[in-house]
């Protein structure tokens, strides 16, 4: 199960034909995997409608991986995208088991 769908980033990216489909499937697949690693936990895990922000942070992830822009333009999205995920991370890399 994904936790955006690809007509939902076509539509964010502003895409009107088919013509990226595949290209734009493997941006929502490793911003999904980068998402869920950040978090700590699968995207599955918040059922079929995640909260908002973590669909918005997988969107601005999927950017990051399906434009071509500057190093420091990714890092500042990849940085917008974390920020949205924060309140929903599981591991936190903080403790540890005793």
């Amino acid at each position: 199960m994904s936790a955006v769908d690809l007509e939902t980033l076509k539509a964010y990216l502003r895409v009107l034909d088919g013509d990226l489909d595949l290209a734009l499937q493997l941006a929502l697949a490793a911003a999904e995997a980068e998402a869920g690693a950040f978090l700590g936990v699968a995207l599955d895990t918040f059922g079929a409608e995640p909260p908002g922000d973590i669909v918005m942070a997988v969107l601005v992830l999927a950017q990051v991986h399906a434009d071509a822009c500057t190093a420091p333009e990714s890092e500042w999205r990849r940085t917008a995208a974390h920020n949205l995920l924060r309140p929903h991370r599981l591991a936190t890399g903080i403790g540890g088991i005793a």
